[in-house]
């Protein structure tokens, strides 16, 4: 995991205003806070102090139960802190000494706890806070998460939009950039680079205020595949054409064309027989017969019951990920 499984990290998290940045935050602390996956990655079970600068009590609460049924043991929220160098350092330390088992810190937002603004910033001003930031983590042995914004002028590069000099990300361990084209887009952009990790490109999907991995078209096709086979399946096994398939499918309300049926069938079988579904075919002179039936958490080769039908069998060992559910909406009266 490249943001929280090494604690000994301090990086800078970056992007456009309004972009989701405080939500992609709090939904991480929540994540850490339960021991849950993240965007897809696991997560090490710690408490966490969350210094949200920006956003008041009732704001952060009425956010965090549109992502959580309850609040989670360990979540320690902050919104007010003094500027690095004048006392921040030592209220950090202060809050890992009364709470031992916090391993991540999340500040947001860089700019409330910096002394230098406007025409003072420099390289080295910037270095410096970053470097202090750093050294608070390495100290404490956390991964210390800073939030902060892009400039707003386009670059090829995404890493060369950072609001600042390039001090800022060269004293951080990692760096992430989410972009969105438009703000009104559902999906952004997430990139990652650090001294430490591989660096990442990966596209995400906001929905209903929460962030998660977007869906490759090919892939929600197969699941959708995938799921209507097994609906026809419950019933019992299939033999006979493509054509014929694709016509029992259509009746329970799913329309494959037999050629985007056949293709399927054909380049995803590892994936089918990690589902349970079990594909056997027979070719005759005029034609392609299908044998298909469904067995949850089988892994091993078909056996028809009719051992001499002339089927080619297969063993697979591919699979295809579950689609995301939706995100509960809990009320602010639960």
């Amino acid at each position: 995991m490249w943001w929280t499984g090494c604690w000994r990290r301090a990086c800078t998290y970056w992007g456009a205003p309004k972009v989701g940045k405080s939500w992609m935050a709090l939904q991480l602390c929540l994540a850490v806070c339960s021991g849950t996956a993240f965007l897809g990655r696991k997560t090490t079970q710690a408490e966490v102090l969350y210094l949200a600068l920006e956003d008041g009590s009732q704001r952060l609460h009425s956010r965090a139960l549109r992502l959580a049924d309850t609040a989670p043991e360990g979540l320690h929220l902050c919104h007010r802190t003094a500027p690095i160098g004048q006392g921040l350092e030592r209220q950090i330390e202060a809050q890992l000494a009364e709470h031992p088992h916090i391993r991540l810190v999340v500040l947001d937002m860089l700019q409330k706890v910096r002394c230098v603004n406007g025409s003072g910033l420099s390289y080295s001003s910037d270095y410096e806070d970053a470097g202090a930031l750093k050294a608070l983590a390495d100290r404490n042995g956390i991964c210390l998460l800073v939030i902060h914004h892009l400039r707003k002028m386009a670059d090829d590069d995404p890493f060369n939009r950072l609001s600042g000099t390039n001090g800022l990300a060269g004293a951080a361990d990692g760096t992430l950039i989410l972009m969105r084209n438009k703000r009104q887009d559902g999906t952004a952009i997430l990139y990652a680079t650090g001294r430490d990790i591989e660096d990442v490109e990966e596209e995400l999907e906001f929905s209903d205020c929460r962030w998660s991995r977007a869906v490759p078209q090919e892939q929600l096709q197969l699941a959708l595949v995938v799921n209507a086979l097994k609906k026809l399946l419950a019933a019992g096994e299939f033999r006979g054409t493509v054509t014929e398939l694709a016509a029992q499918l259509e009746k329970q309300g799913s329309y494959w064309s037999p050629a985007i049926l056949s293709k399927y069938l054909q380049s995803h079988d590892e994936a089918l027989d990690r589902c349970g579904i079990l594909l056997e075919t027979k070719r005759t002179n005029s034609k392609r017969l299908l044998c298909l039936r469904y067995e949850a958490h089988v892994g091993d080769i078909c056996d028809t019951s009719d051992g001499s039908d002339g089927c080619d069998r297969h063993s697979y060992t591919g699979g295809v990920p579950s689609l995301p559910s939706p995100a509960s909406r809990p009320s602010l009266a639960s």
